[in-house]
């Protein structure tokens, strides 16, 4: 039986911050996972989803991905299990699948009709089952209902959530089944956001679906049956309604807002399959970040003291002061003309003077949801009766595609 599973998600290899590249970063995770690995002995990682950031991830990123596999084989985990999440192309994940599995790692990227194709059963060297995964990826609108015209957003919605339980329940009725009276554990895998579920600012989690507000609720994953629940899209390590239904995060942080939220990797400690130990274990940074606010000269007495530091830091500088700041850009510009270890990846200013004040927009505007802005055209450009429902179809259609890219 397995007794140690490592659970890490939304690792988004690729990722860049303000524009500038990142694969240093990721190059040294991978690098300090490898050796987490080894050092606790885990037996099985999960992964459940956003491998890539991209669905077309640089020949860079990819080398990393699989320099990182390859490398598994000289540790005692022997299983691996990957879904896809809504950065991933499906495609590009299973098209190496058959080959990976050769070296016991398991790559789910497409949704699948049937249930057995995301169940899956892993075996020690004996070939004795150890343990049951329901390695369910992202799921994807046409993965779960068939496009209605003229659908509201609460039929939506609605459509939706029950397409992803049902789903979820063919998963669950089989791996129940497999197990029968047996102490194997059934380990869960999911990318979605759970109702309940925390996001930050800067964390670049984005609506699943365009157009709705959809959330699922925890008990869509039955507590008689589950040991764990092995959850990705949130980049905030979290329980959402249960403790062993667990986020793991993103490793790295996503954007500066993000500075002061921890980043770890989850530890299972199993005996049969019950659930004795969960630990968060904190992900080192790879690369200081600094975000520098405030007035123009305190900003400028900042910069003075990082400089002295003399360390690499990516900065977001951002100004915060009553005074007019016109060359804010070469101000910060000269400040770290002779600090090259410092390095200005992003300047702005949020003083009411540099834009819009909030309480100038429409009231309401950042609530308003894509179908509905869609309703407000109709009305604007006095669209006929007839045609609005091929809209609406062609619209969600579209939207639909564009929220995976």
């Amino acid at each position: 039986m397995l007794k140690k599973i490592l659970h890490t998600s939304d690792w988004h290899i690729g990722k860049k911050l303000k524009e500038r590249e990142r694969y240093d970063e990721f190059k040294k995770f991978f690098e300090w996972l490898e050796k987490l690995i080894r050092d606790e002995e885990v037996e099985a990682l999960l992964v459940p989803g956003d491998i890539f950031d991209t669905s077309t991830p640089s020949t860079s990123a990819q080398d990393i991905y699989y320099s990182f596999l390859s490398r598994l084989a000289g540790t005692a985990c022997r299983h691996v299990v990957i879904t896809s999440g809504n950065h991933d192309s499906p495609a590009f994940l299973d098209a190496p699948a058959d080959l990976l599995k050769l070296c016991k790692i398991n790559v789910i990227g497409a949704a699948s009709s049937d249930p057995s194709d995301e169940v899956i059963i892993l075996k020690d060297q004996a070939g004795t089952p150890e343990a049951i995964i329901c390695a369910v990826p992202y799921l994807r609108d046409r993965d779960v209902r068939t496009l209605s015209a003229g659908e509201n957003i609460s039929s939506l919605e609605e459509n939706l959530t029950a397409g992803i339980k049902n789903h979820y329940e063919k998963v669950f009725e089989l791996a129940k089944n497999l197990q029968g009276d047996s102490d194997i554990p059934v380990i869960a895998m999911g990318h979605m956001f759970l109702k309940g579920g925390r996001t930050h600012e800067g964390d670049g989690v984005r609506s699943l679906y365009v157009g709705t507000s959809i959330q699922v609720k925890s008990d869509i994953f039955p507590e008689d049956l589950l040991t764990y629940t092995a959850l990705g899209h949130l980049h905030s390590p979290q329980a959402v309604g249960r403790e062993n239904i667990f986020y793991s995060g993103s490793p790295l942080v996503m954007d500066f807002g993000e500075l002061k939220h921890e980043k770890a990797v989850c530890l299972l400690e199993l005996e049969k399959k019950k659930l004795t130990g969960l630990k968060k274990i904190p992900v080192p940074s790879f690369q200081r970040l600094e975000r520098v606010a405030g007035s123009m000269k305190e900003i400028l007495e900042r910069l003075e003291i990082l400089a002295a530091e003399r360390e690499s830091i990516w900065l977001d500088v951002v100004h915060r002061g009553n005074e007019v700041a016109g060359n804010l850009q070469e101000q910060v510009n000269e400040a770290v003309r002779f600090a090259p270890l410092l390095e200005v990846l992003s300047v702005r200013d949020e003083t009411p003077r540099a834009g819009f004040e909030r309480s100038e927009l429409p009231k309401g505007i950042e609530n308003i949801k894509p179908l509905e802005m869609l309703e407000i055209f109709f009305r604007e450009k006095n669209v006929p009766e007839d045609q609005k429902e091929k809209f609406k179809e062609l619209y969600t259609e579209i939207f639909h595609e564009v929220a995976v890219l």
